[in-house]
C-alpha cells in the first residue's frame, strides 16, 4: 500500500529534478520491457528448478490487473512523466518463497500459519535454505521479514536514461495468503503492495 514515505520521495524527486524539467520540453516517461519470455510468460505459479530452489515460485504477471510494468509506470509518471527519460526493464520477477527449514540446513514442512513458534527440541526457521548465489531466485534471510508469513521477493534490474538501476524488496505479508495468486482478495492486496514498494526502491535508486 502506497504510504507517506512514498510522498515525501516524490518531493524530494520533484526537487532533484526541477532544473532538468525547466529546461527541457515536457515529454511522457517511456518504460520499456526487454525482460526474458520466462518473465512476461505464464498464468500460473512458476516452480523454480534445483534443490536450493523447492517451494520458491515465480508469481505470474497477470495474477495482477494491470501488469506490473503498467503498474510502475503509473507509479512513476507523477515523479518522472515530463523528464524526457526512459526506463528499461531488463529483469524483473516476484517470488512467493515458502522455504523453512531445521537448523542445520534440512528442508521442514510447513505450519498452517507460516513458521511456528521454536520449541526446544525443534527449531523451525525462516529464510532460505542454500546461499544467495546457489538460489535461482526469491532468496532471502529471516532477518529481513517482519511478519510470521511467507514473504514475497521482487528483484528488478533494468537501466534509466542509460544508467544501471538494480532494486530487491522482501515484502512481509500482514496475514496468511492463499498462495495461489489466482484472484483471492489477500494474494492480490500483497502483490500490489509489493509492487508499489518496488517502484519506490525504483525511483530511490534513480537518484542514486
Amino acid at each position: 500500500m502506497k504510504n507517506r514515505s512514498f510522498e515525501i520521495l516524490a518531493l524530494s524527486l520533484m526537487a532533484y529534478l526541477s532544473p532538468v524539467l525547466a529546461q527541457e520540453e515536457e515529454k511522457p516517461l517511456v518504460v520499456i520491457d526487454l525482460r526474458p519470455k520466462e518473465e512476461t510468460e505464464g498464468s500460473a505459479l512458476t516452480p523454480l528448478a534445483g534443490k536450493c530452489n523447492d517451494d520458491v515460485f515465480r508469481v505470474p504477471d497477470v495474477a495482477t490487473d494491470p501488469l506490473k510494468v503498467d503498474l510502475l509506470k503509473a507509479d512513476l509518471e507523477p515523479l518522472l512523466g515530463t523528464a524526457g527519460k526512459t526506463l528499461t526493464v531488463l529483469n524483473w520477477s516476484i517470488y512467493y518463497n515458502k522455504q523453512v527449514h531445521k537448523e542445520g540446513g534440512l528442508l521442514r514442512g510447513i505450519g498452517v500459519q507460516g513458521y511456528s513458534v521454536p520449541t526446544k527440541d525443534d527449531k523451525k526457521k525462516a529464510g532460505s535454505k542454500c546461499s544467495q548465489k546457489e538460489s535461482a531466485g526469491g532468496w532471502y534471510q529471516a532477518k529481513e521479514i517482519t511478519t510470521v508469513y511467507f514473504p514475497l521477493i521482487s528483484e528488478f534490474t533494468g537501466t534509466f536514461g542509460g544508467k544501471p538501476v538494480s532494486v530487491r524488496v522482501v515484502y512481509s505479508p500482514q496475514r496468511k495468503l492463499p498462495g495461489k495468486f489466482e484472484g483471492d482478495a489477500a494474494d492480490t492486496e500483497a502483490l500490489l503492495d509489493a509492487v508499489h514498494q518496488t517502484s519506490e526502491a525504483v525511483a530511490t535508486a534513480m537518484q542514486q
